[in-house]
């Protein structure tokens, strides 16, 4: 009799059923889910900043030459479009579900929500790299 070993691969897919393992090899994934954890966070300071350079402008009123939307403003409008792009490119890397990318690009909306969804995803294994599968033994 031959005893049937089941790969990591086997294994990652029976706790996700339906779930294939992810693209790439684990050094790509790895970079994905540091990117996506940088970048939410990154996303979620610009979106601090620009709330209080909201504030400074319309409840301080502070002058046109100190006003720091301006700044904040392109600052998180670059972090929301690269935000947008590694969930796209995690997405793909992690094989997600058409509802795990619209929930993720849907945080990128409100204030501050990139934080709480990339710990939901970390906590979840959305962001978890996978071992390729082992090649058949001969």
């Amino acid at each position: 009799m031959t005893e049937k070993t089941v790969t990591d691969a086997e294994q990652a897919a029976q706790n996700a059923p339906g779930r294939k393992p992810a693209r790439g090899n684990t050094g790509w994934q790895k970079f994905m889910r540091i990117a996506f954890h940088v970048v939410a966070i990154t996303e979620a300071i610009t979106w601090t900043g620009l709330l209080y350079g909201m504030w400074m402008r319309y409840i301080v009123g502070v002058s046109e030459a100190d006003d720091p939307v301006p700044l904040w403003g392109m600052l998180h409008g670059i972090a929301f479009i690269v935000f947008c792009g590694v969930v796209v490119v995690a997405g793909w890397t992690f094989r997600w579900r058409i509802r795990e990318y619209l929930i993720a690009l849907a945080a990128a909306v409100p204030p501050l929500t990139t934080i709480p969804l990339e710990i939901w995803y970390s906590r979840t294994g959305k962001l978890k790299p996978s071992r390729p599968a082992a090649a058949p033994a001969k």
